[in-house]
């Protein structure tokens, strides 16, 4: 039987997967027979920038694939139900995401080790090993849901097409609005080492981020904008361009967001193996016209939906993961 201590240290391993905007909204329970409840904290949802609360079931779904590997490190299997095609409340303010039922007998996951060296850098990458990116298309190739993007033309591109899709999100004020709330821009925030996009995470000083809070947080990013100046502020092509590749993850189209998220945290750790460090561009999957462009042009198969495209290279450093305590993870039945 698995107590709240022990569930607790699970919850903990089960956190360092990756969430939109470092939300991290899955929570965890046990119900009276013993099995794990993996819910989804309202509170922390994305209302403009995730209307339909995939991004949420996919986070969710991230966290319950590093659970089953938390439990699989200590030789317990893991019979899973997902729950979130029937939008069902466990309780006021929180969507019942996944049960598992522990089990006996599960050997560890090879991809286990990578869970703490996992990590997202937002600034330039370093130089990549040449043969770093022949070995990430061969392994690509072997996936039925990752598309190979390298190549300095073909980073252009993707950089290009990511920059204009960011201004179109951008010049929407209540996502810009919504986004800042979720940046900790100043050491004194009280959840700067909690949760949310931190300098550290944004890679950015101090200036910087009050800068950036400054513009983001008011009609200068409008004004910005008619001057043409708004462009140069969003942009991450130059940074784009020191990648190794861009990997366009993709999945089927009818598939739960519990699912895909299980698949992606799967994925991520998969190609951290290479001694690489990822940075999404979740708004090429997000605006419709880039997710078709990049569809057509990598050819992805009609019934898959691109889930995301992550930049991929090796980080300078590696950033430690901002995350909640284990105890505030863990709800009472």
């Amino acid at each position: 039987m698995i107590d709240r201590t022990m569930l607790t240290t699970l919850a903990a391993e089960a956190n360092r997967a990756p969430s939109t905007h470092n939300t991290q909204p899955a929570r965890f329970a046990l119900d009276a027979e013993g099995r794990i409840l993996v819910l989804a904290d309202l509170s922390r949802r994305l209302a403009v920038g995730d209307p339909t609360n995939r991004d949420m079931g996919l986070s969710c779904g991230a966290a319950l694939e590093g659970l089953v590997m938390a439990l699989a490190g200590r030789g317990l299997g893991a019979a899973v139900e997902d729950f979130w095609p029937e939008d069902a409340q466990w309780r006021p303010g929180y969507r019942l995401a996944a049960r598992i039922t522990p089990g006996r007998d599960a050997a560890p996951s090879p991809l286990a080790a990578w869970t703490e060296k996992r990590f997202t850098w937002r600034g330039a990458f370093s130089p990549a090993p040449p043969e770093t990116p022949a070995s990430l298309e061969g392994w690509a190739g072997r996936k039925d849901d990752v598309a190979f993007a390298g190549g300095k033309d073909t980073l252009a591109f993707i950089a290009a097409l990511n920059d204009e899709a960011s201004l179109t999100v951008m010049r929407g004020r209540a996502f810009r609005d919504e986004l800042v709330l979720w940046m900790r821009l100043s050491p004194r925030h009280p959840a700067y080492a909690l949760d949310g996009l931190n300098l550290e995470a944004l890679h950015m000083g101090r200036l910087e981020g009050a800068v950036a809070g400054m513009v983001l947080a008011s009609p200068l990013f409008a004004l910005a904008d008619r001057l043409g100046l708004a462009r140069t502020l969003v942009s991450e092509a130059g940074r784009t361009m020191t990648a190794a590749a861009c990997l366009l993850f993709h999945r089927p189209q009818d598939e739960s967001p519990v699912a895909t998220g299980r698949a992606f945290y799967r994925f991520w750790l998969d190609f951290t193996r290479f001694g690489l460090a990822g940075w999404p561009m979740a708004v090429l999957a997000d605006v419709p016209e880039a997710a078709e462009t990049l569809r057509r042009r990598f050819a992805l198969p009609a019934n898959h939906r691109l889930v995301n495209v992550l930049r991929v290279g090796p980080a300078p450093v590696m950033l430690p993961k901002y995350r909640l305590p284990a105890g505030e993870l863990v709800l009472d039945a």
